[in-house]
């Protein structure tokens, strides 16, 4: 116990074999470790993740900066770099506001503002905003949604904002000549909503990692993004008490689902 108190988080309480009130509490002890044991991981992930992040857009900007001090010789060249540094600024400050906006989320900050969501419309609503992405990139996007599905209760503004994010993934990903599939079907406990693509779909080594913070697959980083989309996106949902899930589909491509139970209004 003293190794724990120190910070060794990888010692645990030895359990016995009686099975009493003192085992069951050693083994609640050593669960409670690991949890914490595997917080403290996420955290120094985030933050090295955070830190490098960071440090790629900062470093060009001081560069672009220096260089344009020394060579620039008209103001059309110096408002070229101002353009160019508040790019990588934006780049900056929305990673900072995405990190901030999870942190909200996961503390269930906006819980107090729940009311009756109308998941049809806002799956409708967030396709058609992307169909100008997809008909720019050739690719086909469709919409199915089952009729007579039930309201949910959540914050309306951050469900779009979750249910857009994988429709953005799936068009970006999808190449051209392919399509996007977002429909809003039954399922036995409620109702899911589901966006499917025919893109590269994701590796195999990557499916149980996708939905954490920061983390970028291989042929993610050809693109633009900061590895925060999906991580938002598994902090609504657990707000709002649904399951997000992904996989590859035998056609080739990515299914992602949001699984919405049931919910009784009373």
């Amino acid at each position: 116990m003293s190794e724990i108190r120190r910070g060794d988080l990888g010692r645990r309480l030895p359990v016995g074999t009686r099975g009493d009130e003192f085992d069951r509490l050693a083994r609640d002890v050593n669960r409670m470790l690991d949890e914490i044991e595997r917080l403290l991981k996420e955290v120094r992930s985030v933050g090295d993740a955070v830190a490098h992040d960071l440090r790629t857009p900062l470093t060009r900007l001081r560069a672009r900066l220096e260089r344009s001090r020394e060579q620039a010789g008209t103001v059309e060249e110096f408002r070229d770099a101002i353009d160019q540094g508040l790019a990588w600024i934006d780049q900056t400050l929305a990673m900072v506001t995405a990190v901030l906006r999870i942190g909200e989320i996961e503390h269930g900050r906006r819980s107090a503002g729940f009311a009756a969501v109308d998941l049809a419309t806002l799956v409708r609503e967030a396709a058609e905003l992307f169909e100008p992405l997809a008909e720019d990139g050739g690719v086909s996007l469709s919409v199915a949604v089952a009729p007579g599905l039930p309201s949910v209760r959540g914050d309306r503004d951050l469900l779009f904002e979750a249910v857009a994010n994988l429709v953005d993934n799936a068009v970006k990903f999808t190449p051209p000549g392919g399509a996007v599939r977002v429909g809003l079907e039954p399922a036995e406990t409620g109702c899911t909503i589901v966006v499917e693509d025919t893109g590269p779909g994701i590796p195999t080594e990557a499916l149980a990692m996708i939905f954490r913070h920061f983390y970028r697959a291989d042929q993610a980083r050809r693109t633009p993004g900061n590895g925060l989309g999906l991580g938002l996106v598994k902090a609504i949902a657990d707000m709002h008490g649904f399951r997000v899930e992904a996989r590859n589909v035998a056609t080739g491509g990515a299914r992602f689902t949001i699984l919405c139970p049931r919910q009784d209004f009373s």
